[in-house]
């Protein structure tokens, strides 16, 4: 299996992960509260969007320009959907926070695809597939730990 199959098995994983999280949470609405519909707005957006648009980086070689728009698209999209669960207030932080995120994620790729725009020295080029392996599944571990707190988080 090589590296596009990987990171396209696990962009699929992850946005399965965060379409389920989001029925789920879409039945429960009912359930919770107005600040816990702004931080799971804010949360699950900003780490979703990160972990897509990083992702999305190492899979497309599109220029950074190009990859950034269209991942802060997908982001506020996130963030609106989650965000739609509560109030309005909500809508706007998730809409933020997963515009942030897609954009924190695009440059975050961008580093680990390219260690020297931080100034990392030449030895980092060696290994730069397994690193984008190793931070595309420490980013989905991200993402399923912090959707599985916040879905214990809702059972009182």
């Amino acid at each position: 299996m090589n590296i596009t199959q990987f990171l396209v098995i696990l962009f699929s994983l992850n946005g399965v992960i965060g379409l389920s999280f989001y029925v789920v949470m879409y039945k429960k609405r009912k359930l919770f509260t107005d600040r816990f519909g702004m931080v799971m707005a804010m949360v699950g957006s900003g780490i979703l969007s990160l972990n897509l648009a990083m992702m999305l980086f190492f899979m497309f070689p599109f220029n950074l320009g190009t990859l950034a728009i269209i991942s802060t698209i997908i982001g506020g999209s996130i963030g609106i959907l989650y965000g739609a669960l509560t109030r309005f207030q909500s809508l706007l932080a998730g809409f933020s926070q997963g515009t942030l995120g897609a954009i924190m994620g695009t440059m975050f790729g961008a580093v680990v695809e390219n260690p020297a725009l931080c100034g990392l020295p030449a030895a980092y080029f060696i290994d730069v597939e397994q690193h984008m392996m190793l931070f595309s599944l420490f980013g989905t571990g991200l993402v399923i730990t912090t959707f599985g707190l916040l879905f214990y988080s809702l059972r009182i």
